[in-house]
């Protein structure tokens, strides 16, 4: 018995959002590595790293809508375009 993998068709708005989506989680990750290892300096350091935390997902919302839009904008042309040389073929 012949197996192949699974092929993976990949969403074009999930493409485009990957970028940002990688950075926040990256900021996350320093976040939580900002915090240190010692419990009493938690209270501390939290403001500064929840300022840091802020500041980079906040700059992400620009790239992230710019990004999105122009994906859903493509795919709405195309799938128009699609309709159109449907209905002229059938004209």
């Amino acid at each position: 018995m012949i197996t192949t993998a699974p092929t993976t068709v990949t969403n074009p708005v999930v493409t485009a959002a990957a970028p940002s989506l990688i950075a926040v989680l990256q900021s996350v990750q320093a976040f939580i590595s900002n915090l240190g290892t010692d419990p009493l300096q938690i209270p501390v350091k939290f403001p500064g790293a929840l300022q840091v935390l802020i500041g980079t997902v906040e700059m992400q919302a620009p790239v992230l809508a710019s990004a999105e839009f122009t994906t859903l904008q493509n795919e709405a042309i195309a799938k128009i375009s699609g309709w159109i040389t449907t209905l002229q073929k059938d004209a």
